[in-house]
């Protein structure tokens, strides 16, 4: 039986939706076909496939994929020859029934296709939404931009007119159709067009149509570049006006249009945007992008003052883990690290140190991070200066030790005095070295094969000061009075144990691993043994090797010695300020 067969028989006997998706789940090449035959089906008046559309429903547990079933009639729309308000709201209501869905929008555009085969078609759509705007108003941006296609001035005249309607939804789906509007090329066309949205930004004051009104005369700045101080100083007025939604849209904006973008437009998008709020999460995701996008394309300091006005005014709600984009960046390129660590090191405001911090330790999971010290970001390279920087590096950066070792390194080739390279070795040693025995030590060994001159002297003075003190302790000797005694150690392993099994039972209830797979407990043993089914129905025996695995952490040794001493000390270096 064929297709038109099937749906014929299906029709008739009440069962056509579920016909229309059986068809397509036998045959996913037949997508074509199917639509050939439902639009030959309507046209003959054999079967009303606006009518059978129009009751499917999203969600149903025993009906036909909502989307995929959707998907069909959407493509036949433009080729049925149907009356206009039957179409209008069959597609309405499969737009609405979409919710939230990205996929939500197609049909729409596809309405545009239906609209534009018939200029009549446009024209009584527009009767009809300017009759019912509450109803049909969704649908106004489609119908006046398949209008643009068939007869440009009349439409145009109407979305002027429309953008200063009463009714919002008309003034919205009014200015959001004159972006689709295409000029080609006509001058005088193009004029009308920006003088409706000129007279629409004066009097209007409803922020989603100030919202409309921005994506809208980018639109038309693309068109004509010539205007672009007239277009800019438009848009200006239009943030000026707007608020949450209009930010929105020109986080948009600065988003998908970055590298066209004129450079005054960028300085005014990201003047207005510092008006987000940090609750925000999809503007601030917009802005992400594009500040990334930013930076990639060159223009890294304004993007990065942005930023820091951002962190600073918002010091509590915002975090540079917020901008997880950009930080990837700053962490692709080592001299913009460079600059910015040493940059917001300097300034010593605990929101951007605890930015520089976070950067670092983001990425210390996947390496030891060697990091330099850019001298044009240094305000002076006197003592005062030096040390503050040493400290704040220390401060915040403690840690993540190989890191904090190679900026002090890297700071001590800035300088040529030998007391100020004597006090950075200092510090290099005490916390540091001291704290850090292993892999720092290890480090600095390996620099003063690197290093030449006053520098390594310094480094050297630093590691045979580290082992003078660990050759001091051995010299005591064991002193058993120092060791936590046999039950204590027990109680604490015990104690541990709780709060690592606590910790992991937490974390496998957020895993969406756990409601994927079974858990197995291995008391012991060298493998594993489980039994699968086979393709012809056989159970297979399947041998798991199993095979150790470590991973080693060096923490700070006063940690345990001087606990408050130590955390004294960092929380004294991250809170210095220079006097006013």
């Amino acid at each position: 039986m064929s297709y038109r067969d099937e749906l014929l028989k299906a029709y008739n006997e009440g069962n056509f939706l579920n016909a229309v998706y059986d068809c397509l789940s036998a045959d996913h090449e037949a997508r074509q076909e199917v639509v050939f035959e439902l639009a030959s089906l309507h046209n003959e008046k054999l079967v009303d496939v606006v009518e059978a559309f129009s009751a499917l429903s999203n969600g149903s547990a025993n009906g036909p994929d909502f989307f995929l079933t959707r998907d069909v009639f959407q493509q036949a729309l433009p080729h049925i020859d149907a009356a206009v308000l039957p179409v209008m709201r069959c597609v309405l209501n499969l737009y609405r029934s979409a919710g939230q869905d990205f996929a939500a929008g197609t049909i729409v555009g596809q309405f545009v296709e239906y609209c534009a085969r018939q200029l009549p078609r446009s024209r009584d759509a527009l009767t009809e939404i300017e009759a019912n705007p509450n109803d049909f108003s969704d649908l106004l941006a489609a119908t006046l931009s398949a209008g643009f296609r068939s007869d440009c001035q009349t439409f145009l005249l109407h979305a002027v007119r429309l953008s200063k309607d009463a009714n919002i939804d008309l003034r919205r789906g009014a200015v959001i159709s004159i972006a689709n509007f295409d000029s080609q090329g006509n001058a005088a066309f193009l004029e009308e067009a920006v003088a409706g949205i000129e007279s629409c930004v004066d009097r209007e004051i409803e922020d989603s149509v100030l919202a409309a009104s921005l994506r809208t005369i980018y639109a038309l700045l693309r068109q004509d570049g010539n205007q672009e101080e007239r277009f800019t100083e438009l848009i200006a007025k239009v943030l000026s006006k707007g608020n949450e939604f209009t930010i929105h849209a020109a986080s948009e904006v600065l988003f998908l249009h970055t590298a066209a973008l004129p450079e005054p437009l960028v300085g005014m998008l990201l003047s207005n945007l510092t008006r987000v709020k940090p609750t925000h999460k999809g503007t601030l995701d917009n802005i992400d992008y594009g500040i990334s996008h930013l930076i990639k394309g060159g223009s890294p300091e304004s993007a990065i003052r942005w930023l820091e006005g951002m962190l600073l005014t918002h010091p509590k709600e915002l975090s540079i883990g917020m901008f997880d984009s950009v930080v990837g960046v700053i962490l692709g390129d080592n001299v913009l690290l460079s600059k910015i660590l040493t940059r917001w090191l300097v300034l010593g405001e605990r929101a951007l140190c605890s930015a520089v911090h976070d950067i670092v330790a983001g990425a210390y999971h996947r390496e030891e991070r060697l990091l330099e010290i850019d001298i044009s970001e240094l305000q002076s390279t006197d003592a005062v200066h030096m040390f503050f920087l040493a400290r704040k590096i220390i401060g915040y950066l403690f840690m993540q030790p190989i890191s904090a070792a190679s900026l002090m390194v890297s700071l001590m080739r800035q300088t040529e005095d030998v007391e100020v390279l004597a006090e950075l070795g200092a510090l290099l040693f005490d916390p540091l070295l001291l704290n850090y025995t292993g892999k720092v030590r290890e480090y600095a060994v390996q620099q003063v094969n690197v290093e030449n001159g006053k520098v390594k002297e310094a480094l050297e003075e630093a590691i045979k000061a580290v082992d003078e003190y660990l050759e001091g302790l051995r010299s005591v000797g064991v002193l058993p009075a120092l060791y936590p005694s046999t039950a204590q150690r027990e109680a604490y392993r015990r104690q541990f144990s709780r709060q690592m099994t606590k910790s992991m039972e937490e974390v496998e209830e957020k895993s969406v691993f756990s409601k994927l797979f079974t858990k197995s407990v291995l008391l012991y043993g060298g493998k594993s043994i489980n039994y699968v089914h086979g393709v012809n129905g056989q159970m297979h025996r399947m041998e798991t090797p199993l095979h150790s695995h470590g991973v080693e952490i060096e923490f700070p040794r006063m940690q345990n010695l001087d606990p408050f001493g130590l955390d004294y000390m960092l929380r004294v270096f991250r809170n210095e300020r220079f006097q006013a």
